[in-house]
Parts: structure tokens; C-alpha cells; sequence
């Protein structure tokens, strides 16, 4: 080969690499081998749907804890303390992934969770926290289920918004896990209100 063409070799080679990568598409679907998980998830692609998700859902999860957590002292029914408990159970390792995926994406996170959701549908208030606090026995069985029936289906609309538009796969993923596992809990509320 003439060593005209050798020299053009390695400028031609860098040219098409950076075309490649001047397309506007997403630079890379999969972090380098050996990178850490939140290395590997921020080169996962994510939309302002996937951020907007992560940071509603974890301030509705972190609610949910709270709410659940006065029905542990304050709750007579004994079914309606293992549900809170189930909601717990399944809330406190969600919102860890939340948590990894807001960080992984490099978004900043609720500096309050519970300022994510204030004045939005089916969230609990300050002063409708501080009724149930204030209540304990059949009182506080009856109230809580009317709340946190309302607060689930918030957590199911808001599952829905992402299957719809979001595109990263673990929002999507945990999106429609806290859509069925949340329609559950509505389900058992449901019969509470009924028995």
C-alpha cells in the first residue's frame, strides 16, 4: 500500500468516528465493562417523563411509608396493620431504586419529598396527616382507609404516566410494578370499606 493512503488511514478512521456520533441519537445504550450500576443505568436512555416519575413516585412512596407507619400503632383492625405493613415492605426498596435512578441520571433530588406533591390529587395535606395522628382505634381504621385508597390510585396514575411516555426500561419496569401491586392494595381497601 502506498504510504500516502496509510497516512490518510487514521484520519479517515477518526472522521467516521465522529460522524457516529453527530447523529443528536443517544451516545451509548451501555456503560463500559467493569463501571459501576449507576455508571451503567446513565448510559440507559431517560426523558423528562422517566425524571418526572422518579421524583413524583418517590415522594408518593415516601408517604405511603408515613401513612402506613401510623396505622402500625394506631390501627385496631389487625388485617389493616399487615397491609400497612405489606405497603411499608414494598415502599422502602422502591424508593431506594427511585432514589438510584434520580442519581444515575444526574437530576437532582426532592429537596422535600413532600413538597413534590403538594396541591396534586390524592395526596395527604399536613393537616390531614396531623387528623390521622390525632386518631387511633375504629376512628383512625375508617379514616385511613378512605386516605390511603385515595393516595394508592394517585400512585397508579402516576405508574400509568410512565408506562405510557416514559422510556427508560427500570422506570418502566418499576412503573408497572407499583401500578399492579398499588390496584392490589385498592382491591383490600376496597373490601375494608365494604366489611
Amino acid at each position: 500500500m502506498p504510504h500516502a493512503v496509510l497516512r490518510l488511514l487514521p484520519a479517515v478512521a477518526l472522521a467516521a468516528v465522529l460522524a457516529g456520533c453527530s447523529d443528536g441519537a443517544p451516545q451509548s445504550q451501555t456503560a463500559p465493562p467493569g463501571s459501576s450500576p449507576p455508571a451503567q443505568q446513565a448510559a440507559v436512555p431517560f426523558n423528562d417523563a422517566d425524571v418526572a416519575f422518579a421524583r413524583q413516585a418517590l415522594a408518593h412512596h415516601q408517604q405511603g411509608v408515613d401513612l402506613a407507619s401510623l396505622a402500625e400503632t394506631r390501627a385496631e383492625n389487625a388485617q389493616l396493620k399487615a397491609l400497612a405493613k405489606r405497603v411499608i415492605d414494598t415502599h422502602e426498596p422502591e424508593i431506594a431504586r427511585l432514589s438510584a435512578l434520580i442519581e444515575s441520571w444526574g437530576q437532582p433530588a426532592p429537596d422535600d419529598p413532600n413538597l413534590e406533591h403538594v396541591q396534586r390529587d390524592g395526596y395527604l395535606g399536613p393537616d390531614d396527616m396531623a387528623e390521622l395522628a390525632g386518631l387511633s382505634g375504629k376512628d383512625f381504621d375508617r379514616k385511613f382507609v378512605s386516605r390511603l385508597q385515595k393516595q394508592r390510585e394517585a400512585g397508579v396514575r402516576i405508574a400509568d404516566a410512565e408506562t405510557r411516555h416514559g422510556r427508560n426500561p427500570d422506570a418502566r419496569d418499576l412503573a408497572a410494578t407499583t401500578s399492579r401491586s398499588q390496584q392490589q392494595e385498592i382491591s383490600d381497601l376496597r373490601g375494608f370499606q365494604q366489611g
